[in-house]
């Protein structure tokens, strides 16, 4: 592509001489910059792209976009305002072939991205749309599925991915669009044909700086929809009704939202609910444990209603996702107690969880948390509050503490805690894990909440393999 088309709409003055220049790809990372490509300079969170200006003139590159020229290269160099902001719009023209074949249904709230992205796509394929995925657990390329390594990556990296969906024959993608994604600009330039608000509670408070600041960057999605796209929005969040746009489908538990329930069962091996929708009465299935599954259940039947997909597609896709991993995983132990993994790393969503799991407790409740490193510090005392409240005993431990000093994000937690005998504080994650299980007996739950589908476990800058499943069974047959 002729760097002229790349800077299509940027508002930045491209040099005469450089107009023609033919660009083979586009990078911000500069160990991939190969001949002719050209080189986006990021001033990121841990490095400054503007340093590898020297290493990417030796590997051929044919331009680099900088914030400052650095004038003592040969390096052509295309000097804009902000080389972040603009590096979507460039991926964006880019991919623009393939990126406008697609339709795009981002996800954005604190809690339920994740499951309602499985739930959409399901939806999607039950009505025979080949549908790609990005978040949190996985991506899913055609037939191909990646480890996520972001929930929402950088825009290069997503561009080009969404790019090699519709060419391995996708015709959708459902897309989770983090908070952090949308204040850093990485889905710039892509328009959405639905955009779902699942929920809004605290959460990353060490990135943006209250709770107004964390609404305005999630709205910004809304921004994004095609002019006919269709904002599904949670009336039940006060957050959800703030929501505004063209085209409007909102869910909740009253009857003043265009899809809701305000009747269905819940027991250990999934749920019932009746779904009012404008054409009638849907009757929903599901394999979904959980009360708090049931605005995930509601978003799903929502969006299916905004992309225009049969009442049948929307009941099988919700039938046919058995389970998401990591969110209320279970597993069954030789003592007859259940183990119970899930993401839960918000207050908020810790309590959902305990709440849930409440339910299905026949004798103790265990809960087993920490809180992870480098983030939200607030949020540690909250977190060991509620998890006191509804467990019958915590177990406070190890997350993903990062470079901090795992005790002192202990301390944080115990600051919201009562100290008495319903507690204790075991620093390896893995032998509070081992622990919980071995003095399990029948009809206790043990839940196992932070780190759902990872497995990993980050200490220092250092990823070491840590499977939670894995350490279940070994307690469990040790």
């Amino acid at each position: 592509m002729k760097l002229k088309k790349l800077f299509k709409n940027c508002d930045v003055e491209v040099p005469a001489n450089l107009e023609a220049l033919e660009i083979n790809k586009i990078h911000y990372d500069s160990r991939k910059v190969g001949k002719g490509d050209l080189f986006v300079a990021v001033k990121g969170f841990q490095t400054d792209g503007h340093k590898f200006l020297k290493q990417v003139e030796n590997q051929g590159a044919a331009v680099a976009v900088v914030n400052q020229k650095d004038e003592s290269l040969k390096l052509n160099q295309v000097v804009v305002e902000d080389s972040r902001a603009i590096m979507a719009l460039l991926a964006y023209n880019y991919y623009e072939e393939y990126l406008e074949k697609l339709d795009l249904i981002g996800i954005t709230g604190t809690n339920g991205k994740t499951t309602c992205s499985y739930l959409i796509r399901s939806i999607l394929e039950a009505e025979g749309i080949s549908c790609g995925l990005a978040g949190t657990i996985h991506y899913v390329i055609g037939a191909k599925k990646i480890d996520a390594w972001n929930t929402t990556p950088e825009a290069i990296d997503l561009y080009e991915m969404l790019a090699q969906m519709q060419q391995a024959g996708n015709k959708a993608c459902v897309l989770e669009v983090s908070s952090h994604a949308l204040a850093l600009g990485r889905v710039d330039g892509l328009k959405f044909k639905a955009a779902l608000f699942t929920n809004l509670s605290r959460d990353h408070m060490d990135f943006h700086k209250d709770m107004d600041t964390y609404f305005a960057d999630k709205s910004k999605l809304f921004s994004q929809l095609e002019e006919e796209g269709f904002a599904i929005t949670n009336n039940d969040d006060p957050y959800g009704a703030k929501i505004t746009a063209r085209n409007k489908i909102s869910f909740g538990t009253k009857n003043n939202a265009d899809a809701y329930s305000n009747k269905w069962q819940v027991n250990n091996t999934g749920m019932q609910l009746d779904v009012q929708i404008p054409t009638g009465l849907l009757k929903i299935e599901s394999a979904m444990v959980g009360e708090f599954n049931v605005y995930n259940l509601l978003g799903a039947v929502a969006t299916g209603l905004a992309l225009n997909l049969s009442p049948d597609s929307i009941k099988k896709g919700l039938a046919n996702q058995k389970s998401v991993p990591g969110r209320l995983e279970t597993h069954q132990l030789k003592n007859k107690a259940l183990a119970i993994i899930d993401y839960a790393h918000t207050p908020d969503a810790m309590e959902k969880a305990l709440s849930t799991v409440r339910q299905i407790t026949e004798n103790k409740l265990t809960v087993v948390f920490g809180c992870g490193g480098d983030r939200d510090r607030g949020k540690r005392p909250q977190m060991g509050e509620v998890a006191q409240k509804w467990a019958d005993h915590t177990i406070v431990t190890d997350d993903n503490p990062r470079t901090e000093n795992p005790q002192q994000i202990i301390n944080d937690i115990l600051a919201g805690m009562k100290k008495d005998s319903s507690m204790e504080i075991i620093n390896d994650r893995r032998n509070a894990i081992t622990k919980a299980v071995k003095n399990s007996t029948k009809g206790d739950v043990v839940l196992i909440a932070g780190k759902g589908h990872e497995n990993y476990q980050v200490i220092g800058k250092v990823k070491h393999d840590f499977d939670e499943a894995a350490i279940i069974q070994e307690a469990d047959y040790a």
